[in-house]
């Protein structure tokens, strides 16, 4: 589908009166799109975006204009295909250029991939322009940038045109944009696969989403710090500050004084007043790594701090208010479960984001194929490292797939990078490490495991014959056994 996009002209399309009211500028920036461009450029849709108003005081006064324009465009355009939507930013970050970008940016990765979209430059604020074209840069085959020239300066000089433009930087700039804040891709550190992917879909589609905490559940070492940083890199608050801490890590009254701060003299070595990551991180991001290991105090403490956005520093009776911070947390808990044996507050765990939680599966959950898939590509990311290749004995090989990785991505990478390291052509059984031979340690004991090994094993062994298959392990329906082969990602 070919759109149109376009920012609303609350000044080029419509024009003052007498006692503040308005009417429509018939020869308006929007209307001109119908007039000269719509048809001519065979356009299916027109998408105008709008602001907010979360102060409440322009709302009345916005609406009024969005529903007199779209009546006056239908009435005169009945066949054309307009919608209005909000973007997510606030008439006040109308020149606050980093929320611009990345609201703009979430919109068109909302979109549908195949929907050709063609933003006409030029309407809306200097800011929105400077978004759009940095997102040209940095998204180039998601949109076409253009400028409309008006009848006095397009070719012929009676209807307005469109030139399509393309901004260009120096190539160090550019790149530097690419890298680190307009890069599109995955990061490249760690191993991405369709579950992997389904997660962090999920997660940018809650980034632009600032009110909302989010959860991440995973085992040690399967990227969740990777995935926190990405979904900071996507929200509105990327320009804003951000703060890692890991909350297994200290004791309460550490941990307190990290999070809170305090005075001096609160604590033996407390010499000075200390600012705690809250006050930090005021209207931006906090990432709270291993939260279920924290104490009923500290659940208590940071349960206050998020409910009421106010905190107090360690060995003070001043309540600091207005502390704002967005709270990614992430944990190897099954937090659930804690919350029923009473180790975890079920407050504090509905408003860590538990509606919509984001879950890394561990390399194990893997079937055979996805397990071998995961150590080519470390084996492949070294061998560009390295700059050649080892060959690894077919027993060495067996051995290293029967490994079930406890330590995950975190784990196999370091192991991969290892075996580099040691400088021989070949890697052999008795080069492995020792606890790759442990069989008890790496034995996965959980009923579902064995089943899914056991399925997958047979499905292999009867060449992928579905009712072969159901016949052999006792299956009375060939849908039973495919629908736990479709949940173990077997096939889809």
């Amino acid at each position: 589908m070919k759109t149109i996009v376009t920012w609303i002209g609350f000044n080029e399309d419509f024009l003052p009166l007498k006692d503040e009211l308005i009417q429509i500028n018939a020869l308006g920036f929007t209307n001109s799109i119908h007039k000269d461009i719509y048809d001519q450029y065979h356009f299916k849709q027109h998408l105008i975006l709008t602001t907010t108003d979360k102060s409440g005081q322009l709302s009345p006064f916005l609406e009024q204009k969005k529903k007199m324009l779209q009546s006056f465009l239908k009435g005169f355009y009945p066949k054309h295909t307009i919608e209005f939507l909000e973007t997510g930013i606030d008439k006040s970050d109308l020149q606050n250029f980093p929320i611009i970008e990345s609201q703009l940016r979430s919109f068109l990765q909302s979109r549908d991939p195949s929907e050709d979209i063609h933003v006409i430059a030029g309407t809306g604020p200097t800011a929105v322009g400077m978004a759009w074209c940095t997102l040209s840069l940095s998204m180039e085959k998601r949109l076409s940038l253009h400028v409309m020239q008006l009848p006095m300066y397009a070719p012929g000089g009676k209807v307005s045109t469109l030139k399509e433009i393309r901004p260009t930087l120096n190539k160090l700039l550019d790149d530097k944009l690419r890298e680190y804040h307009f890069n599109e891709d995955l990061p490249s550190d760690i191993y991405i696969d369709e579950i992997v992917n389904r997660e962090y879909a999920k997660a940018r589609a809650l980034a632009s989403a600032i009110d909302i905490n989010i959860l991440i559940l995973g085992e040690t070492g399967c990227g969740k710090d990777r995935l926190a940083e990405d979904i900071v890199k996507r929200s509105p608050l990327n320009s804003s500050k951000y703060k890692p801490i890991n909350c297994a890590s200290l004791p309460d009254d550490l941990l307190y004084s990290e999070l809170f701060g305090h005075v001096k003299g609160a604590f033996t070595g407390a010499n000075h007043d200390r600012t705690g990551l809250f006050e930090e991180c005021n209207g931006g991001t906090l990432f709270l790594d291993e939260i279920g290991d924290m104490s009923k105090f500290m659940q208590q403490s940071l349960l206050r701090a998020i409910e009421n956005k106010q905190i107090k520093r360690l060995g003070s009776n001043e309540i600091i208010k207005d502390v704002k911070v967005r709270i990614i947390a992430a944990t190897n808990n099954d937090l659930y479960e804690k919350c029923k044996k009473g180790d975890f507050r079920w407050d504090l765990y509905y408003r860590l984001g538990s509606t919509i939680e984001i879950e890394l599966q561990p390399y194990r959950s893997r079937t055979v194929d996805g397990r071998n898939r995961v150590l080519d590509y470390y084996l492949k990311k070294n061998e560009t490292r390295w700059k050649r290749k080892i060959n690894i004995t077919t027993g060495a090989t067996k051995i290293i797939s029967q490994y079930n990785f406890p330590g995950n991505f975190r784990e196999i990478s370091s192991f991969v990078n290892g075996l580099f390291a040691l400088g021989e052509p070949t890697i052999t059984e008795a080069m492995l490490p020792k606890r790759f031979m442990d069989i008890e340690a790496n034995l996965d004991e959980s009923y579902e495991t064995v089943l899914k090994l056991h399925c997958i094993a047979m499905y292999n062994k009867y060449k992928f014959d579905i009712a072969a298959t159901c016949k052999a392990l006792g299956y009375k329906n060939s849908t039973q056994l495919k629908n736990k082969l479709i949940e173990w990602g077997v096939f889809t």
